[in-house]
């Protein structure tokens, strides 16, 4: 324990009641527990059907075995330890949300040499608080604010009782790049009620919640690139400081703006994209959404429908996608297919079928109509 000792040495206060016990790996359980695949790209741990005395142990199994070599250590007696961990890839970023009791987690020395990672994690706060510190920061982490620390660094959460959390691990060359002061930015609580703290925080509620299944792989991509840089923005932009003058709303309105282009571009197929349902699914009013978008070529509505237009347009004049009309149509969010076929032939000057003939014939590709 002597690694973890100097990973939590100095004024980190709330590891002098937690019990010194449990080695850095549980010892693995005598029945292996199958992980329950919902998807190619989602797993899911949970100690519900493992018997009360063997949970914890279990715990910690899923804890090194799904995120990094970590030394979690509970907080509360007893032989019950109900907990949950929900883990999807996306691009290159991976997404969990967990569910669980009162512990400590350290990453010590010892974690660090044994699991080598080149890895940040993001949490965002959903229920319950925590603390974390790293180097010499500590904070209090409140529901709706995420920290960020680094895995090749030793560091400590803290949580006093049951907690929900989402926590994304992304590769530091995708966000360290984007951020001035990279030390700045470790276990520095984030979000909030405003600013572009809150736009980040509602983008990453809003990936969860569409889950991994609902994107591309080039969708997913684009939302991890997205993520990296509202994630940047909010650690040295308006908002970040307290700042919400007229520059900060008009930068708030314009990262809203980016995050709810990158989501509809992952789910153009949803018949759920309407200004009510986003402006929920951000958290901000319809008018809101609205007036963000004010400032672009186009209303929120007709960029909607150019993207699909523009993504029918793609598999028509693709050779090998050989799906009915109604199918591609339909795949990317059109469901009145005769108001499509006209809408179609208005934009682009032929039927959707005429389109396709054409591109199979090798004439020069027809480009939309309307700039």
């Amino acid at each position: 324990m002597k690694s973890i000792a100097m990973a939590c040495s100095g004024d980190c206060w709330w590891l002098e009641s937690v019990p010194r016990v449990l080695c850095f790996r549980a010892r693995r359980l005598v029945e292996t527990r199958p992980l329950t695949y919902n998807s190619l790209v989602m797993k899911s741990w949970s100690t519900e059907a493992v018997p009360g005395p063997e949970q914890f142990d279990y715990w910690r199994e899923v804890v090194c075995e799904a995120f990094a070599a970590l030394d979690p250590r509970p907080l509360e007696s007893g032989v019950n330890f109900s907990s949950r961990a929900d883990l999807s890839e996306m691009g290159a970023v991976n997404v969990a949300r967990i569910r669980s009791a009162a512990q400590t987690v350290v990453r010590g020395f010892a974690q660090i040499r044994h699991d080598p990672q080149d890895r940040l994690f993001v949490n965002l706060q959903l229920a319950g608080h925590g603390f974390v510190r790293q180097g010499h920061r500590e904070a209090k982490v409140m529901p709706g604010s995420f920290t960020v620390v680094d895995i090749a660094r030793p560091y400590t959460l803290h949580f006093e009782g049951r907690f929900e959390l989402l926590s994304f691990r992304v590769p530091r060359r995708l966000l360290l790049p984007l951020v001035s002061d990279p030390n700045g930015l470790m276990a520095r609580p984030l979000g909030g009620l405003n600013g572009t703290g809150f736009v980040a925080a509602s983008f990453m509620r809003s990936l969860a919640d569409a889950g991994a299944e609902s994107f591309t792989a080039q969708a997913a991509e684009r939302m991890s690139v997205q993520l990296c840089e509202l994630i940047s923005e909010a650690a040295r932009g308006p908002g970040a400081g307290g700042d919400f003058g007229p520059e900060a709303s008009q930068a708030n309105r314009q990262a809203l703006v980016r995050v709810v282009k990158a989501y509809i571009l992952g789910a153009l197929g949803s018949h759920d994209l309407g200004a009510e349902a986003l402006a929920r699914r951000f958290n901000v009013s319809p008018r809101y959404l609205h007036k963000a978008f004010a400032q672009e070529p186009s209303s929120l509505a007709a960029w909607i429908r150019l993207q699909r237009f523009e993504h029918c347009a793609s598999d028509l004049g693709n050779p090998q996608d050989r799906r009915p009309v109604s199918a591609i149509a339909s795949r990317w969010g059109f469901q009145d297919i005769p108001n499509f076929t006209k809408s179609f032939g208005m934009r682009y000057g032929c039927s959707p079928s005429e389109y396709r003939r054409r591109a199979s014939a090798s004439k020069p590709q027809i480009r939309s109509a309307e700039t």
